[in-house]
């Protein structure tokens, strides 16, 4: 009796493996050998699901992107105001990039190797939060004179900053704490930063 093929089952196989690979060597660093060899599936069966490498990489990237929106898109959905807003947005960030380290890794590499790597459901979801701040600004609530996607980025670059060089500041400027001490620090003191822009 010939087995059944679970293609839903594969695929999410194949992902999971993907990302971590990706994660840890980059788009050009990696073979569909290598994670074939990685998640027990065949190249062929790889390529009959994703059609190439690139459409796999661009799939790995929609699911980590679809979690990231899931994050976010909560928050937003809370209807709170402007300043809470603001702080419960900017701790789910930090705690997303924080957890969820693979997008962190893979978009460095994207960066190193020169790819354009932003997802669909990324793009729609900034969309949507520079759209929020602009109804901020149509309500006097938001400062006019302050792009809402560059605002934005201020909150993202920030925070790749703090994880990439906070062992480095502990180190240097002999911080007491723990890393959950300098996080909280981090975190208390940005977010007033962030929702002093808000009246």
């Amino acid at each position: 009796m010939r087995k059944k093929r679970d293609g839903e089952g594969t695929k999410a196989k194949v992902l999971e493996t993907s990302e971590k690979l990706f994660a840890e060597k980059g788009f050009n660093g990696l073979s569909l050998a290598e994670i074939s060899r990685a998640s027990g599936i065949s190249v062929g069966l790889l390529l009959y699901h994703f059609k190439s490498k690139e459409k796999l990489y661009d799939e790995v990237i929609e699911k980590i992107s679809a979690r990231y929106m899931g994050v976010l898109g909560g928050v937003r959905d809370k209807e709170l105001p402007p300043a809470e807003m603001m702080r419960e947005a900017l701790e789910a960030v930090f705690s997303f990039w924080k957890t969820d380290t693979t997008y962190h890794r893979i978009s460095l590499w994207s960066y190193l190797e020169g790819r354009e790597n932003a997802a669909v459901n990324e793009s729609r979801l900034t969309a949507g939060l520079a759209a929020y701040l602009e109804s901020l600004q149509a309500e006097g609530s938001f400062p006019r004179e302050i792009e809402p996607v560059v605002f934005l980025s201020m909150i993202i670059g920030p925070i790749h900053f703090w994880f990439r060089y906070k062992s480095r500041f502990a180190e240097f400027l002999q911080f007491e704490g723990d890393d959950k001490d300098m996080d909280d620090l981090f975190l208390k003191q940005f977010a007033g930063i962030l929702t002093s822009f808000l009246t």
